[in-house]
């Protein structure tokens, strides 16, 4: 009877231990909110957000409809214009637009990281009811892309994920080519290498290399903690330059 419930024993302390264990690796749900209004037509942007909550959603962020659900929100506004087309293009009656965007991350009601682009113009051969709406896409794209910082990301995740390799002289050139295209660490960034449990110091190596490309705000900083950021990534986080 004693052997019994010393293995009985033995088996809840297992099952203490695998749970406390999954819900360590367990990853939080980070809730986004979007606020993006249109110029054009002075309502929410529903090709912005569509585009946005795709992107979002696909780098493990959840997009919600409620603010209050959210631990972060992007709010701003983008916008097309028409700009003068070929001459080839008018004999069509096709339009030439392009489309820019300024939008802010906030956390709690602060913003903490700034993101303005601006596309190049694009033909169409046929008249569009709507001018512009493949350059809205593109910009929402690219906003995406620098408030996640995809590049610095794959690059961090990709080298965290591979075993060690033996050391082999650069190349140079592709190196070149290979660099991410806008320095800077973004907070979204550094959100998922903690979501995806990057090894500290590979995060770390990253924000030495790269600096950071929003505010080390109070808020910020504590939002990242509840994220599970340690402090000694924290610490690494203040002492990173930061690239506007």
């Amino acid at each position: 009877m004693m052997k019994t419930n010393r293995i009985v024993f033995a088996l809840i302390i297992l099952l203490c231990l695998a749970t406390a264990a999954g819900a360590q690796t367990q990853r939080k749900v980070i809730r986004v909110f979007l606020d993006i209004r249109e110029t054009n037509i002075e309502k929410h942007s529903t090709v912005a957000i569509n585009t946005l909550t795709e992107r979002l959603n696909a780098e493990g962020f959840r997009v919600t409809t409620n603010r209050k659900d959210a631990a972060l929100s992007v709010e701003g506004t983008i916008g097309s214009r028409p700009t003068p087309v070929t001459d080839e293009v008018k004999r069509e009656g096709g339009v030439n637009a392009e489309a820019s965007a300024s939008l802010r991350l906030m956390v709690a009601g602060e913003v903490i990281a700034t993101s303005v682009e601006r596309t190049l113009p694009g033909d169409w051969s046929v008249q569009l009811e709507r001018v512009g709406e493949d350059r809205l896409i593109e910009i929402a794209g690219l906003i995406a892309d620098d408030l996640i910082g995809e590049e610095i990301v794959r690059e961090v995740l990709n080298s965290a994920q591979s075993a060690p390799a033996a050391k082999a002289r650069p190349n140079i050139r592709t190196a070149r080519m290979a660099s991410p295209k806008k320095t800077g660490v973004s907070f979204l960034g550094v959100v998922k290498m903690v979501q995806n449990f990057v090894p500290e110091d590979r995060v770390v190596a990253a924000l030495r290399k790269y600096g950071i490309k929003f505010k080390p705000r109070e808020s910020a900083l504590a939002q990242l903690r509840g994220f599970g950021a340690s402090e000694s990534l924290i610490s690494a986080i203040k002492g990173s330059s930061v690239n506007s």
